[in-house]
């Protein structure tokens, strides 16, 4: 039997492959396919004996070890190692949670790549490519294989039914009759608001198997909705119809806490897994890719790193592109290392100093404030990542042994750094895969209309979160493909050409206004207006310069550039607003486009940008302010007089420790003794919602209150909560207030 159609799901039980595909009359086929994982050993003779030995015991082999040669990753050299192919794939977590034991003694390659995404490597297939599979009986896989080539830019995808899953309120109150579960499919809302659990199981089961959905799109889905549908579930003994698959759900664990973790001084949460089989189920509140990107951003990095939708859906952006980059060295018969193997070399003090030195920033000078009319912004496109591939920037190519001799090796500037010439680099080359498809779809949108602009748009941003981590993950402590000397060599090739950019606009007659890392402001010295096919020759010039593409990013009518809050003489690098000559308004910095600004202070705000944005000139912007005071005064006495709904009124803060480490009782500590004794436990890294009420009360309690509270006082209460609220007004002006209204504008 064959079976044509696109690959949707893939998910193994050890060595079994289960595979759904949907076929060309849009019905799910479910195939089984065998993999085997391959891993390869580097040791003494006895080490190796000894580690065969414990797989023997361990029933994990699949054939007989034998010797292969592959390419070692940094050194660039053909070694003998002992390839092993594994029986049971769940073994590699314990290789791999046991990796720090053979530190020194054995060197495991390819033991961290998942057995799933090992299996679309080996048969060269990806998530939701169109697929030929051939059958034996019991729907075992004869043949597999991909009918488009892995790069389609123009793919097609199926039409999927999607239904959405959410709760009412607050997920901190969980489900509950005051708290319904609410499902939306095909522009119906289903709402359950009872306390009958078992009646509620039913009721979804049969909108379920009515709807028969493909993908399962909730809010707090994986945190909140999931662990507790399933845990009814086992209590009422109402299996569950969310899982096509009525095999794989049997070793679903129920989890209710997720996990925290502190990676450079910040705490991440990340909320428990609880995927479907045979369906896609995607949190919305647990996936970044999701919520920068939409369904089609997740599909696309999905097909490109090979990750199963709903595990990419879950992961890290810095993990899809490891994965795209594993695949790349897995093609040069590289021999995969499961963890970074290469330190920082030695450095003296002045080494650290001369070499670890950043971005370059030129900062704005604000003396009183400045604000300027007149002012171009030229942006490097994709700049360190241009760098990356231009330069065969990769941890094996930077300092490689090979061309350590070599004369004619590119020298990196201020560094001395050597560049390999002998070889690409697994980072280079997939930057160039990634930057291609970006560069592809970025001209797309610029020509296309309707769903074809719009996909090329999503498309277009999925990939630049890629190319954003693809720098950070070159210096970062776990990274698999990282180096801190390659990491160093973007930046020194970052400053050299932000300082070219610099001299080449200073000599066609610009003075430089400010510059940060990857993009100029320059200004005539009288400060008139700016032609833009001028600019355009100053673009060209530079790209002849820096071989890296520079493009106008807007000529501003007039652009503030604001100073420290701390110290008013003192520039902030990130801080800055102006208007476009087509009347766009830019802003970086300022409260509108922080997520923990209260959406109160985010309306006023745009309100008086919009009024802002009819000025052409700084004296148009001086004969504002009374209109801009005006609208600051309209939302200084709804402050004052508690007429604004309390959800407005909310700030939203990432919780950095657990709460027993605080020790300044400040409102993120208050708000978890409130969360705290209403039994809600919040973890570091989770989001909490809280009002200011008072801050000075003597009354800890009646300084903040949670989104909770805020939420049972109005169902008691009604409007009356309004009038309950105390806020502390200069809290809330010194936000919507800017500094260009107090200071004088020149």
């Amino acid at each position: 039997m064959e079976i044509r159609g696109f690959l949707f799901d893939i998910y193994n039980i050890e060595e079994m492959l289960y595979i759904w595909i949907i076929d060309e009359k849009k019905n799910l086929n479910l195939v089984k396919d065998y993999y085997y994982p391959v891993i390869y050993a580097d040791a003494r003779t006895e080490m190796l004996g000894k580690f065969v030995k414990r797989l023997i015991e361990l029933d994990a082999l699949a054939r007989k070890p034998q010797f292969v040669e592959k390419i070692h990753f940094y050194k660039n050299q053909k070694i003998r190692v002992l390839e092993l192919v594994i029986s049971r794939p769940s073994i590699l977590r314990k290789i791999k949670n046991k990796l720090f034991a053979f530190y020194g003694k054995m060197d495991i390659y390819h033991s961290d790549i998942d057995p799933v995404v090992g299996y679309l490597y080996q048969r060269n297939l990806y998530p939701t490519g169109k697929i030929s599979v051939v059958c034996r009986p019991y729907n075992i896989v004869e043949q597999i294989q991909s009918m488009e080539p892995h790069d389609n830019y123009e793919y097609k995808i199926p039409s999927l039914r999607i239904m959405y899953l959410f709760l009412k309120h607050s997920h901190r109150y969980g489900v509950s009759k005051q708290n319904p579960l609410q499902i939306v499919s095909n522009g119906m809302k289903h709402t359950f608001a009872t306390n009958n659990f078992s009646e509620l199981l039913k009721n979804v089961n049969r909108i379920f198997l009515y709807e028969n959905p493909d993908v399962i799109i909730s809010s707090f889905g994986d945190q909140i909705i999931f662990p507790f549908l399933f845990s009814i579930s086992q209590k009422y003994k109402i299996p569950l119809e969310f899982d096509r698959d009525n095999i794989a759900p049997s070793r679903r664990h129920i989890q209710t806490r997720g996990t925290s973790f502190n990676t450079y001084g910040s705490w991440i949460y990340r909320a428990p897994s609880y995927p479907l089989f045979g369906r896609w189920h995607i949190d919305a509140a647990n996936s970044f890719t999701f919520k920068e990107t939409s369904l089609e951003g997740v599909i696309e990095i999905s097909r490109l790193s090979r990750i199963p939708v709903q595990k990419l859906a879950r992961a890290s952006t810095g993990s899809a592109l490891t994965a795209i980059e594993t695949n790349v060295g897995i093609k040069k018969n590289y021999l995969i290392p499961s963890q970074k193997s290469q330190r920082e070399a030695p450095k003296t003090w002045y080494e650290l100093l001369q070499k670890d030195k950043g971005g370059l920033v030129f900062q704005p000078d604000i003396e009183n404030g400045k604000t300027l009319e007149n002012v171009v912004q030229l942006d490097f496109s994709q700049m360190y990542p241009s760098i990356m591939n231009i330069h065969n920037i990769s941890p094996e190519t930077v300092n490689c042994p090979c061309c350590q001799n070599e004369s004619g090796a590119e020298r990196v500037p201020e560094l001395n750094y050597h560049i390999c010439q002998k070889r690409r680099g697994v980072v280079s080359d997939s930057l160039e895969l990634i930057l291609n498809r970006r560069k592809y779809f970025k001209n797309k949108k610029k020509t296309a209309t309707g769903a074809e602009q719009k996909r090329a748009v999503v498309i277009s941003d999925s990939l630049k979160w890629l190319n954003v981590v693809s720098f950070g993950y070159l210096g970062f402590r776990n990274a698999k493909f990282g180096k801190l000397e390659s990491h160093e060599c973007v930046t020194a090739y970052g400053r050299n050409k932000l300082l070219k950019a610099k001299e080449i606009a200073e000599d066609s007659g610009f003075n430089l206004v400010h510059a940060i890392t990857d993009c100029i402001f320059i200004q005539k010295p009288d400060g008139s207006s700016i032609d833009e096919e001028h600019m355009k020759d100053i673009c060209d010039i530079i790209f002849r310069e820096t071989n890296i593409e520079m493009s106008i990013e807007g000529i501003f009518s007039w652009i503030v550039f604001f100073s420290s809050k701390t110290n008013t003489g003192l520039p902030v690098a990130n801080r800055y607003m102006g208007r476009f000559n087509n009347g766009e308004l830019k802003y970086r910095g300022i409260a509108s486009r922080r997520k923990d600004t209260p959406l109160f202070i985010k309306n006023a705000q745009m309100q008086i940008l919009e009024a802002m944005r009819k000025c052409d000139t700084v004296g148009q912007l001086k004969e504002l302010h009374p209109e801009v005071h005006d609208i600051f005064n309209r939302h200084d006495l709804r402050i004052q007089e508690a007429n604004i709904p309390w959800k407005e009124l909310l700030f939203r803060k990432t919780v950095g420790k657990y709460m027993e480490d605080y020790a300044v009782e400040n409102a993120t500590l208050l708000s978890l003794r409130e969360l705290s004794e209403k039994k809600i436990k919040v973890q570091p890294g989770e989001k909490i919602r809280y009002i200011t009420l008072n801050h000075k009360s003597p009354d800890r309690k009646k300084r903040y209150i949670t989104e909770v509270s805020g939420l049972t006082l109005t169902a008691k209460c009604g409007k009356t909560l309004l009038l309950k609220i105390i806020l502390t007004a200069y809290l809330l002006r010194q936000a919507v207030c800017f500094n260009f209204v107090r200071q004088r504008l020149r």
